[in-house]
């Protein structure tokens, strides 16, 4: 059985450190002052603890939020919510409207990361009156650093400028507390300021399921590269007040996200292996190559709740739409409307659909159809595409209670290498287009090939085939696999051909893992969130292909959409549930300030008031 959190042990390691006599003669037992505190390492180590659980949730512990995973990701082009257990349903099917409903009116992100800032400036300032050794003061300054720079990626990523505070603040200085917002240009520098320190100071181990300098490399590449591609796409802020950023400003930015994921790949610790599933599905992966920090779950001390959602439950909070399951290549590397071998064209049915395609799909989607209230289908989803991405097969033949309810003890990744190498490719194309080095084949084999590398079997196949993608080459303004050069016709027109397919990569990669609506923000591109296509729905809404003629009393529940008939009652067509009302779900026009606002939260409304009533102003963000 795994050991208990480290947290706790260290906890007690602290008051194990002290006589009951030495208590009797200090401070009263239920305070700690900064004199009786901030001691050793152990002290530091034990207050460094309470930022973990903020940032490193994984899978979570309940059925709602699923740490981001799965149906856990607000919008996206992935996954369509259908129902939810949780209030803010409405929030990821259509954009916020005011500053008072949906997302906009919970504050717990400003209030919650400002907290950790402060805590982290209190370490910060503490640190150099401590007896310890100056590397041990370097690291500890380092993870304090590493904190502070997650809470201020995610108030920038949520609310753009917002005031920065990089010391322990006096109570009585209202000057520092009421500051208004710094530009978030001014604040992404000093964010990679923090990266970079924790990055050259962390240590590369420090026990078990702690801060290490590979985790901060990981999310520095990730965090850095939202932060240039957004300023990139957006500019300074949105609306009219936005302004180009400099490319010069970009470049070190990108520069940022290089330098994080370089000091993961050179490190020679982390590797591509033969497996995809058994990385969400496993009770233990400390020991696997591709895993560079996650969240342990023990039984009988703390488990969650996915592995019962891609199980024997239905899955009712939603599904995959068509749109990720043709964004998935062809067996043969190129998109499913180049390929030869794409076997759904005239007949896109599941079983059709999935046959030769990326070894990936059949390790994140089961390949046969499962309609959820079709009257038929058992662990069905409301696409008809139920995921499979987070069940252990093994568990579930064998009757496993791990599988039911809240008793996974699947660990959940934090950041894995195959991220980091994905961050590294888009940084190193992006930043070729603002004045750094050239783009290259070396890049390609670093990153996408890499990944490639894997030979990946479906479940219970007998005899096992190993599938593998092919690898790519640069060839001029595209990528080619075996000599064919990659036209895919539903590519985005505005998106370079190279970009494009290291965009699909990634998406393909990362389905379901709480990435994708992060990177429709940053490139700009909430129009692919549409919920129609002119006067149709688009494909963002709709799930399976189903010919009800091969389902004999399936329930009237299940509406279907037909191109080819788009005003017709189908019977054959692509899962539509939300046929009565996909007009009304979200619409986002390009350029219109009422929807490009929500590339950014309001600032809450009660900050801005409790600013006001002690005189001082909190500027809100354009549209709100």
């Amino acid at each position: 059985m795994k050991k208990y959190l480290l947290y706790i042990g260290c906890f007690f390691t602290l008051v194990s450190t002290y006589s009951c006599d030495d208590f009797l003669d200090k401070d009263p037992l239920d305070k700690l002052t900064n004199d009786s505190y901030w001691i050793n390492e152990v002290s530091l180590r034990t207050y460094a603890q309470g930022f973990y659980s903020t940032y490193f949730v994984g899978y979570a512990q309940d059925y709602r939020t699923f740490g981001g995973y799965f149906s856990g990701d607000s919008y996206n082009d992935d996954f369509l919510l259908t129902s939810s257990v949780t209030t803010d349903t409405d929030q990821r099917l259509f954009f916020p409207t005011s500053n008072i409903t949906g997302i906009n009116s919970v504050v717990s992100t400003w209030k919650d990361h400002f907290e950790i800032i402060r805590k982290a400036n209190v370490m910060l300032a503490e640190i150099p009156t401590m007896d310890i050794e100056d590397e041990a003061k370097n690291h500890w300054t380092g993870v304090a650093r590493f904190f502070r720079a997650l809470a201020y990626s995610t108030l920038v990523k949520t609310y753009g400028d917002v005031p920065y505070i990089d010391f322990a603040i006096d109570p009585a200085d209202n000057e520092t507390l009421y500051k208004n917002r710094e530009p978030q240009l001014t604040v992404v520098g000093k964010i990679l300021e923090d990266y970079q320190y924790a990055l050259d100071h962390v240590r590369t181990n420090d026990t078990k399921l702690q801060v290490h300098k590979y985790l901060v490399g990981g999310l520095m590449s990730r965090n850095m590269l939202y932060h240039a591609t957004w300023l990139k796409y957006h500019g300074t802020t949105i609306g009219t007040a936005s302004q180009t950023v400099p490319n010069a400003d970009l470049k070190k930015f990108f520069e940022g996200a290089i330098n994080g994921a370089k000091v993961v790949m050179e490190s020679g610790e982390y590797n591509m292996g033969n497996t995809y599933n058994a990385l969400f599905t496993s009770d233990d992966i400390s020991s696997n190559d591709e895993i560079i920090f996650y969240r342990e779950y023990t039984t009988g001390v703390s488990c969650n709740a996915l592995m019962a959602y891609n199980a024997k439950e239905d899955q009712n909070l939603g599904g995959a739409t068509i749109d990720a399951i043709e964004s998935y290549l062809c067996l043969d590397g190129l998109p499913i409307g180049q390929s030869p071998n794409y076997q759904g064209t005239t007949d896109p049915s599941i079983e059709n659909a999935f046959i030769d395609r990326d070894p990936r799909i059949y390790d994140t989607f089961v390949d046969s159809l499962r309609i959820l209230n079709s009257g038929i289908h058992s662990a069905a989803s409301s696409t008809g595409f139920a995921s499979k991405k987070f069940l252990n097969e093994d568990w579930r033949a064998a009757g496993s209670s791990y599988v039911t309810g809240l008793l996974s003890p699947a660990d959940a990744p934090v950041i894995r290498y195959a991220e980091v190498l994905l961050n590294y490719v888009e940084a190193r194309y992006e930043i070729s287009k603002v004045g750094g080095d050239a783009f290259v084949q070396t890049d390609l084999d670093k990153s996408i090939n890499e990944i490639r590398r894997r030979e990946l079997t479906k479940w219970g196949e007998t005899p096992a085939v190993p599938r593998q993608l092919p690898s790519v080459t640069l060839s001029g303004n595209n990528l080619s696999v075996n000599g064919t050069v990659i036209n895919d016709p539903a590519r985005d027109s505005t998106v370079d051909p190279i970009l494009w397919e290291i965009r699909r990569e990634r998406r393909t990669e990362l389905m379901m893992e709480g990435r994708r609506a992060d990177d429709l923000n940053r490139w700009a591109k909430f129009e692919y969130l549409n919920s129609t296509n002119g006067t149709n729905p688009s494909k963002t809404v709709l799930g399976a292909w189903v010919d009800k003629d091969n389902y004999p009393g399936i329930s009237e529940k299940v509406v279907l959409y037909d191109p080819s008939n788009p005003g017709g009652t189908a019977t054959k067509g692509y899962i539509s549930y939300y046929s009565d009302k996909a007009s009304t779900l979200r619409t986002f026009v390009k350029g219109e300030l009422n929807s490009e606002r929500n590339y950014l939260r309001a600032i809450p409304s009660g900050q801005i008031t409790a600013y006001k009533d002690k005189g001082y102003t909190l500027t809100q963000n354009p549209g709100w």
